[in-house]
């Protein structure tokens, strides 16, 4: 009998769409809560200067996030379906105690500013948790070269840039509406077939919570938004989907294949600023969104072309199996990425010209 694929494996997860219908319910529910309290109050931030949008409007959108999704791990925890959430011992520790790092310092940064150096140490100490907690990588499966075993001090470095990376490139490209959540939905749907292609349930239970979270947060942000998902839910999302690639055997090549155009572009933009003897971390409009937007398209088109590249590829990297093939294919990513930000060059210049 042959193995079910695609959507198919779902089967083997019979409570998921329950699970994602319930988080996707309470996730809008409590963000039109906080909504309706951060307009009332009057907590609407200043717009800044790499900022999109011409309105104040609340920044509140993550802390909603955060609170449905430590409810959904706490029901699911407490509730008759515990081992939905079974992970090595320890580790689901180390995944509370890094939303309570990404949430601590995401809401300062989002109150009251912070600098980059404090974000980038909260980002360390939101990955070192996990680490603390006994999360490992013991091996990786490298092109060529096959299962490559790596030592604990390797693992520990590994795992901490890994969730470094992941967050800051959602947090980097959470610059237009609807644009972070929806590569992140697409990411956790991609991510739960291959955790339970590969049996690790626990992933497969993250990825329903953090789809569930986005949906439901994607009408308040969708274009044009009534709020945004601020430092928190960039945060909050960057460090689930790098938990998720990390904990389910180590997928991290999948990830990189579902978001690469964010952290493409980040690397791209970091180098551009490096270039300009700029810091690294110095807030602008060089990503690939803002040159969209100054070429002509609307957001909603924007997020769709983005969205349409991370199925593509993530559909591709559902099935590729050896190491050499999702070698192969983030190569044709980079290349892909080389064209389109080349065009999106040329097509700018022509705007700024007409």
């Amino acid at each position: 009998m042959a193995e079910p694929s695609g959507f198919g494996i779902l089967a083997s997860f019979p409570g998921a769409w329950k699970i994602f219908l319930a988080i996707l319910l309470g996730a809008n529910i409590v963000t039109g809560a906080f909504y309706a309290l951060a307009t009332r109050w009057q907590l609407l931030p200043a717009i800044r200067n790499r900022d999109v949008h011409t309105e104040r409007k609340p920044r509140v959108g993550g802390v909603a996030m955060w609170l449905v999704a430590i409810l959904a791990v706490v029901i699911i925890m407490t509730g008759n379906r515990s081992g939905l959430l079974s992970f090595a011992p320890g580790v689901l520790r180390g995944i509370f105690a890094g939303l309570g790092i990404v949430l601590i310092f995401g809401l300062i940064d989002d109150l009251i500013g912070l600098s980059p150096l404090f974000q980038v140490f909260g980002q360390f100490l939101a990955g070192a948790a996990l680490v603390m907690s006994g999360l490992r990588v013991e091996y990786l499966r490298l092109p060529f070269a096959g299962q490559v075993a790596i030592n604990p001090a390797w693992s520990a470095l590994f795992v901490v840039a890994w969730i470094m990376v992941m967050i800051n490139a959602i947090n980097l490209f959470d610059g237009l509406d609807g644009l972070a959540g929806s590569l992140s939905f697409t990411a956790s749907i991609i991510l739960l077939l291959v955790s339970l292609k590969l049996g690790f349930m626990g992933a497969a239970t993250l990825c329903v919570i953090i789809a569930g979270i986005t949906a439901g947060f994607l009408p308040w942000n969708w274009y044009p938004s009534k709020l945004f998902m601020g430092t928190v839910g960039s945060q909050l999302l960057g460090f689930l989907l790098g938990t998720v690639a990390v904990v389910s055997g180590a997928k991290v090549a999948t990830a990189v294949l579902v978001l690469g155009i964010p952290l493409f572009d980040a690397f791209i933009v970091v180098l551009r600023r490096l270039a300009a003897h700029e810091s690294p971390f110095k807030a602008d409009q060089r990503h690939l969104h803002h040159r969209l937007l100054k070429i002509g398209f609307k957001p909603p088109v924007v997020v769709f072309v983005t969205s349409l590249f991370a199925v593509i590829f993530g559909v591709f990297a559902l099935g590729t199996q050896q190491a050499s093939e999702k070698a192969l294919l983030i190569g044709v990513l980079i290349i892909s990425m080389l064209i389109f930000i080349w065009l999106t060059y040329l097509l700018e210049k022509r705007a700024d010209r007409a």
